[in-house]
């Protein structure tokens, strides 16, 4: 498992963004997992992929962006970083939230494809998470994309304030 924090693309505006939310979004994912009936290990593992890798051209592990641990790594009795990673791939692979996929569109799952939810995928970004009931690593992943979208939403009306022009790194 990468070290917490691991930005996979080093000096990227969006996965410098991505890690600000995470940041930001700290505080409420170590609230949800101190809670052992939201998870027994007081553990959460989040993957934000790239939405500017492509599925079908690039390798998983190329196209993750950030990822992080939030509680104890080292006390975890399972490996909830790949659990996470396994949720970002399939949600990623099908542009789909892993949810919507299981329950709707079955016939898309693949061989060894892990069938839990816990992978959100809207507005071009794709995070999954595991380590607490899969219902709170939805709800976290949901926080996450919903945190990052604002974020370039704000970033985007800097630059329309500006010149019109996007500028990543401006923001």
């Amino acid at each position: 498992m990468p070290p917490d924090g691991v930005i996979r693309t080093e000096g990227d505006a969006l996965a410098q963004r991505v890690a600000r939310a995470l940041d930001v979004l700290e505080p409420a994912f170590l609230g949800i997992v101190a809670d052992e009936a939201a998870s027994f290990e007081h553990a959460l593992h989040v993957v934000v992929m790239n939405p500017h890798a492509p599925a079908a051209t690039t390798a998983f592990e190329q196209a993750i962006l950030v990822e992080r641990s939030f509680g104890q790594p080292a006390r975890w009795q399972a490996d909830y970083a790949h659990y996470a990673r396994a949720k970002a791939r399939l949600a990623w692979r099908e542009g789909l939230t892993t949810a919507a996929l299981i329950e709707e569109a079955p016939a898309r799952l693949r061989e060894g494809d892990l069938v839990v939810p816990g992978a959100v995928c809207r507005y071009g970004l794709v995070v999954g998470a595991s380590g607490a009931q899969p219902w709170y690593d939805a709800a976290c992943a949901a926080m996450t994309v919903e945190l990052v979208r604002a974020h370039l939403l704000h970033a985007v009306n800097d630059a329309r304030s500006r010149d019109g022009i996007w500028r990543p790194e401006a923001a």
